[in-house]
């Protein structure tokens, strides 16, 4: 059974808002029953892997471009990508539609950039 996390939670480990995990990367069956009841994540009919990507609109592609751009080095994670929390605070108004899935989209959009431009 795979997860929808709906809010970040420290489980097993550190799990985004807008990601998906099977069970056993959230932690054991008592874990994942709490989590559920809190409403901070919802069962999947898919694994992992199967999540859609985020429908982004125009302007918050935009604003997590620019954000991103303007962040400092400190607001990137230990794999280089822009931490969230760091992109809510850049970007207060637009805080609750910037989830994890949402950074991953506007990355890779502009690592792909990056990569053809050199």
């Amino acid at each position: 059974m795979s997860y929808l996390i709906k809010r970040t939670v420290i489980a097993a480990s550190r799990l985004e808002a807008g990601t998906t995990h099977p069970a056993q990367e959230i932690g054991s069956a008592a874990q994942v029953a709490r989590l559920l009841a809190l409403g901070a994540i919802e069962e999947t009919d898919g694994g992992a892997d199967t999540a859609p990507p985020p429908v982004l609109d125009d302007a918050l592609r935009v604003a997590l471009t620019n954000a991103i751009n303007a962040l400092a080095p400190d607001a990137f994670d230990k794999g280089g990508k822009p931490k969230v929390k760091a992109l809510q605070d850049a970007l207060p108004g637009l805080a609750d539609q910037i989830t994890a899935a949402a950074r991953d989209a506007v990355w890779a959009e502009m690592q792909a950039a990056a990569n053809a431009a050199s």
